[in-house]
This record gives C-alpha cells, structure tokens and sequence, in this order.
C-alpha cells in the first residue's frame, strides 16, 4: 500500500504495471496534446506494485484515437480517458473498461464511484454483475485507506448535491456501490 493516497503527479506511465510501460508510453503518440493536472496523482496498490494514475487530464483530441490501437493498448487508452476533464467523456470510456477483467483496470472503474456525476455512478451500478468480485474484493483488500477516502467523497457529494433528492441513503446510487463493494472484501 502506497504511505500517501495523494502522490506525485500521475502521468500515462505511472498509471499502469511496469510490464505495460512500452506500451503506455506509446498512448503518448495517440493522446497528443494532452496535459495533466496540476493535483497530485492518486496511488493505489495492484498486485504487488505501487502504481500513480493521473487525477485529472486535460486533452482536447476526440475520442476516435483509440481506433488505431490494438486490444490492449485500446483498453490503456479508455482508462486513461476515464481521468478526462469532460465527465461525458469519462462515461463513454467507463463503458469500455467495465467489463475488462485485467487488475489494472479496476483503480479506474474505483476512481469513478466516488466523484460526482451520477450517471457515471449509475453507468457502474448498472455494469456491478458483471465486475469480478475477486478483482475488486483484492483491490480494496490492498486499499483499505483509499477505499475510504473514496467512500468519503461519495458522501460529501451526496451531501452537497443530491441529498435533497434522495434523502434515503438506500435511495442514492453511491451507497449502494459502496454497500456492493464492502461485501467483496469479506471474499
């Protein structure tokens, strides 16, 4: 488990296993002009590595670059996206890696459960039969403080934004994924 939930800034490299890193360095030729946030980068442990996904990324290239990747290299470029600034964005690319059984991929999908746009969180709910318990159970296993921290946002958003209109947590699309996601880790 990395010591910091907020480490340096995350870039296209950092955010995937070492055995990727020739080909995450080749996503740098299809993103383009594409830039990071200021905000430090989101550590997370996969496996037995230490890995900095970007919190934010700011790319004003469309969507269709991902066309001229193979397999893997598509998979890459859809998590790197779902760190876009745009949230529509993020939600098309949500849609790519949702069923992607790879333990690489489950940092991203996370990331997304707690921020604030409900139709990602919606997108993931609708996806939760089709995530790999295993996957996801070990991810939080390994991120006990992450996880939380994440849990966390998702009530500060609620209470900031949706509270009003779902005044039941029951109600709230965040509680139940969070709610989903602590009985993987009895797994």
């Amino acid at each position: 488990m990395p010591s910091n939930l907020r480490m340096p800034i995350g870039s296209i490299t950092t955010a995937f296993p070492s055995d990727l890193t020739s080909r995450a360095e080749g996503l740098y030729q299809i993103l383009g002009n594409t830039s990071q946030a200021t905000h430090p980068g989101i550590g997370v442990r996969v496996g037995d590595e230490d890995l900095v996904i970007p919190y934010r990324i700011h790319h004003e290239g469309n969507e269709q670059g991902c066309l001229q990747l193979n397999g893997l290299q598509s998979v890459m470029y859809s998590c790197i996206m779902t760190r876009h600034h745009d949230g529509h964005v993020r939600q098309r690319q949500l849609q790519q890696i949702l069923p992607v059984l790879e333990p690489w991929v489950v940092p991203f999908v996370m990331q997304l459960t707690g921020e604030y746009v409900i139709e990602v969180l919606d997108t993931c709910e609708t996806y939760l039969p089709a995530l790999n318990p295993e996957l996801y159970g070990a991810f939080i296993r390994a991120n006990p403080k992450y996880f939380k921290a994440l849990q966390d946002r998702m009530i500060s958003y609620w209470d900031c934004y949706y509270r009003h209109l779902y005044k039941h947590r029951q109600n709230y699309v965040g509680f139940r994924l969070f709610e989903h996601f602590r009985k993987l880790t009895n797994g």
